[in-house]
């Protein structure tokens, strides 16, 4: 509803009364004086604005070449040709957008698309919002040409724009992408992950005082503060974006670091039964999240491509399997993004089936049919993905994550097997990758 940060104010039983997105401290303070004499008039009883629709109420839609047609026109419609990225401001990494724009251009020799691409990469990377002293990206930019960031550094975040420096390097061969790319690879190497036993930390404190010194002066200051919990979907972001940068780079340590990585993940993860959980901070906390399982399941899939360790390919089964058993809905299709209880308080007991979560599950589906050729993979894809065909026109360009699933979709007619976009594509590789061999 607003963005992240989010600033939500909720009844006791979690119905939503308001909010909006960060809250400068003089501001919130009235806002917080708002909301209390709003409480005090409606005597505790306010009307939720919110309605989730049940999940027979929407209309499953067929599946078609037109919906990544419209998904790249939203995108191009709300490019910003003078600055790259998308809309004035605030700027925000809209990496999944850049990702489809470029397959695009990769499928169809449009430069358009690339330029899209090449435009924004271009413009960040010599901005504000990427760090010249410690390398990696800040959160977002609070103006429209990048210079002044918010300064958090997020692992999530430098995950997707790692992965968007080398595709577009493995397109234009351009030397400064993948400085770039080695300069967010230095800086999570150095502050954002366990070297020693694998995984990568969720993020570093916004310091906006640390931050506006040059290197040597900052060496006197003490550093932002890291967040050292480990999140097992940024994890798993940054995983794949490692593997995929071990290849570029010809360069054993990433990829060494990324494997270490993800046998650590697993490890947490399975110390309690079959399930995911969604952080580890001492404990494995908050299990059955949607998040988790299909970015883990597409991470272990890029695994076993990059290694032809079939165990990956086991354990990506496994965790599909799981996330079927206990979040898919046989009658309606398509995922929850938790275990519905009828019981929680408020909308969290609505079921909910977000279009993200559910984009990167139908991709996994569909790239477990391709390795395993087993049909109830491609079917329950399909589900997933014809669920959202009435919905997805409300994201825009922000639907790009599922327009790139329903590329990757292979579609049976008359006997015939096709894809909108051709195999390559499935784990949204643009090119083969470096022939060095590791």
């Amino acid at each position: 509803m607003g963005g992240w940060s989010t600033t939500a104010f909720l009844t006791p039983d979690g119905c939503v009364i308001g909010g909006g997105t960060y809250i400068p401290p003089d501001q919130m303070r009235q806002t917080l004086r708002d909301i209390q004499s709003f409480w005090e008039k409606s005597q505790g009883k306010p009307t939720p604005e919110l309605e989730m629709p049940p999940p027979e109420s929407i209309t499953i839609g067929s599946l078609s070449p037109s919906i990544i047609e419209e998904v790249l026109g939203e995108i191009a419609n709300n490019f910003d040709s003078i600055y790259g990225g998308f809309g004035s401001q605030p700027k925000f990494p809209t990496t999944d957008s850049h990702e489809l724009a470029l397959l695009k251009y990769h499928y169809s020799g449009n430069r358009e698309f690339l330029r899209i691409a090449t435009v924004t990469l271009n413009t960040v990377a010599k901005s504000g919002v990427y760090d010249k002293e410690m390398g990696g990206f800040f959160r977002y930019s609070t103006n429209r040409d990048w210079s002044i960031p918010h300064f958090e550094k997020m692992s999530e975040d430098n995950a997707k724009w790692l992965q968007l420096f080398l595709h577009v390097y493995q397109v234009t061969a351009e030397p400064a992408y993948l400085e770039t790319a080695k300069g967010i690879i230095g800086y999570i190497n150095t502050w954002l992950s366990d070297q020693e036993n694998g995984c990568f930390y969720g993020s570093q404190d916004a310091d906006e005082e640390y931050y506006s010194q040059g290197k040597s002066e900052r060496e006197k200051l003490n550093p932002p503060y890291v967040d050292r919990n480990i999140y097992t979907n940024w994890n798993a972001l940054m995983i794949s974006s490692y593997l995929e940068a071990s290849f570029v780079l010809g360069d054993m340590s990433v990829r060494d670091f990324a494997l270490k990585s993800l046998d650590r993940l697993l490890e947490l993860n399975h110390r309690q039964g079959d399930d995911t959980y969604h952080f580890y901070d001492g404990q494995s906390r908050l299990p059955s999240q949607l998040v988790d399982q299909a970015y883990t399941a597409r991470t272990l899939c890029g695994a076993y491509e990059a290694t032809g360790n079939r165990q990956f390919l086991i354990q990506a089964v496994e965790l599909m399997e799981v996330a079927t058993r206990k979040l898919f809905d046989s009658e309606h299709g398509g995922f929850f993004d938790t275990v519905v209880d009828l019981n929680a308080p408020g909308f969290l007991s609505k079921p909910a089936k977000p279009l993200d979560e559910n984009s990167v599950a139908a991709h996994v589906l569909t790239w477990l049919y391709q390795l395993t050729g087993k049909e109830a993979y491609r079917k329950r894809a399909e589900d997933t993905l014809k669920r959202f065909v009435e919905i997805y026109p409300q994201f825009g360009f922000m639907a790009a994550d599922y327009a790139m699933a329903v590329g990757c979709f292979p579609e049976r007619t008359h006997n015939h097997t096709h894809r909108w976009f051709p195999r390559e594509a499935s784990n949204q590789r643009l090119a083969i990758r470096s022939t060095q061999n590791l």
